[in-house]
């Protein structure tokens, strides 16, 4: 589900009318409304008006999105402004990536200001929504970092059936308006391959939506069905491209294989055709800023259509669970950086980054190189138990999804075409 851009009419010819929003001027076609006049505000999508809305509102949303101001770079380093035009001309190195993640001060809102500018030049007014629904807390791993790892035994399991996973998805699609749906979960080996596929295949008959699957490291075979099912893209972060740290993180006895593993595995689903989201995670024990710049290269060697990463956030009741969490300032930086070395890729805020500063950091990262945002539609009842982290960031803003995209075909032919570039 896509956001449609308020704009204010300042002409009208036939048919037609130009209006003005933060990112300038530009015609769209009004033939869906009625008694539209110089003044009214629209939403509007890449080139057609869908709805008329209150001044206030058109505020609102406006205020959340707009970008961010230009900083004066006359106190700037000569070798960031050199790194920042290596970055429109080549590859960036590992070296220039950790400069960049070093950044304080006004070098650091440059850093911001610059990767706004260029995720504004590559992707114009294109902001999505992701619904995403948690369908279990079950899971056969162990990871020393997780709340579900399976040596957990203070969280209460719940595992939703077919026909609820169904609803909730369909609901979300026809009844909100989401084009994306995640389905996530634990790695639960209890949802056989043929249940995914079944879940997958019934929500597909009900709604048109693409679906996303995150659920961790199943079998190559297992892939394939999900993807001859319907699945369009796979949520699956290599959590750190440290080969030691990565080991010290999964215990192997429910982790076979390693990072290599989970790399090969990646790898091999984007060759299915799957639209690819993965990342790592920041700031846990033991990583440092080189390992962050490879993480950052690693995302880009794999190809990916969206960058998924976020802090890492301490969890009671595991080993890890008196570490410190990731810092917000850094994880903003990754989501700068990123957009420089991937200029095109979605690049969502993250729950977790939420989680840490719910106040600040949605409209932060929209400026700062972010282009999507991730809403919790999984049922009340089941929402608290999925505790992987405590103290989740569960807000859904209801105006941003007013603010949506229109029911209509537009909406999908906009996500279709975006679909098709990237594979």
């Amino acid at each position: 589900m896509c956001l449609t851009i308020p704009g204010q009419v300042v002409e009208i010819d036939d048919q037609k009318a130009l209006i003005k929003t933060f990112n300038g001027k530009r015609q769209v076609n009004i033939e869906l409304l009625s008694s539209v006049k110089v003044g009214d505000w629209l939403l509007a999508s890449t080139d057609l008006a869908v709805k008329k809305i209150k001044v206030k509102d058109a505020k609102e949303i406006l205020e959340l999105l707009r970008g961010k101001k230009l900083t004066d770079t006359k106190n700037v380093s000569s070798k960031f402004k050199e790194i920042l035009k290596n970055a429109q001309i080549k590859n960036l190195t590992k070296e220039e990536i950790i400069y960049l993640l070093k950044t304080e001060g006004q070098e650091k809102e440059a850093l911001f200001s610059e990767a706004d500018a260029i995720c504004k030049e590559n992707l114009k007014d294109f902001i999505c929504l992701h619904a995403i629904i948690e369908f279990s807390n079950h899971c056969v791993n162990n990871c020393l970092y997780c709340g579900l790892r399976s040596e957990n035994k203070t969280i209460k399991r719940y595992r939703m059936s077919v026909s609820e996973i169904v609803k909730v998805a369909s609901d979300a699609v026809d009844k909100i308006g989401y084009k994306m749906v995640v389905l996530q979960s634990g790695v639960d080996k209890e949802y056989t391959d043929e249940m995914l596929v079944e879940v997958i295949r019934k929500i597909k008959l009900k709604s048109r939506c693409f679906i996303f699957v995150s659920v961790g490291e199943r079998s190559v075979d297992c892939y394939k069905k999900m993807k001859k099912a319907g699945a369009s893209g796979v949520l699956f972060r290599f959590e750190t491209s440290n080969k030691k740290l990565y080991n010290s993180l999964h215990p192997e006895n429910t982790l076979k294989g390693g990072l290599k593993n989970r790399l090969t595995l990646l790898r091999e689903i984007k060759k299915m055709g799957y639209y690819i989201s993965s990342g790592s995670m920041i700031g846990l024990p033991g990583q440092t800023i080189g390992d962050l710049a490879e993480d950052i290269l690693m995302t880009k060697k794999l190809g990916v259509g969206m960058v998924s990463m976020g802090p890492f956030i301490p969890c009671d009741n595991t080993p890890l669970k008196d570490m410190e969490h990731g810092d917000v300032e850094l994880s903003l930086k990754m989501i700068a950086v990123s957009r420089l070395v991937m200029p095109k890729a979605r690049i969502p805020i993250t729950t977790a980054l939420e989680t840490l500063d719910p106040l600040n950091t949605r409209k932060r990262g929209l400026q700062g190189g972010a282009n999507s945002l991730m809403f919790n539609l999984t049922p009340a009842e089941y929402r608290r138990k999925y505790k992987i982290y405590p103290n989740k960031f569960y807000g859904r803003d209801k105006d941003l999804e007013d603010f949506a995209l229109y029911k209509g075909k537009e909406s999908w032919e906009m996500l279709e075409r975006e679909f098709k570039k990237y594979l």
